[in-house]
């Protein structure tokens, strides 16, 4: 029984990892557009899309240090020896 929770928790750290990677991404792509927007001429249209993406950066930000904090909390539940 106790292997069976040892791999279930080894496959949750996968999936919550690959999750990681997802929001990792779409943070790095949420700002670089945001930052695109400001290149351009300054209408007020691409100044409130580029505070709206830069906000929305923001809390993908925090997002992906929870899942961080999460996957470390998965990690210590795991026995010792299969790490």
């Amino acid at each position: 029984m106790a292997e069976y929770t040892t791999e279930r928790l080894k496959e949750q750290i996968k999936y919550e990892t690959e999750r990681w990677r997802f929001l990792c991404l779409l943070t790095v792509a949420t700002g670089g557009g945001s930052l695109s927007l400001l290149l351009g001429e300054p209408t007020p249209l691409r100044l409130g899309l580029a505070i709206a993406g830069l906000l929305a950066t923001v809390v993908l930000t925090l997002v992906v240090w929870r899942q961080d904090r999460h996957i470390m909390r998965l990690i210590a539940q795991l026995p010792k020896g299969d790490i």
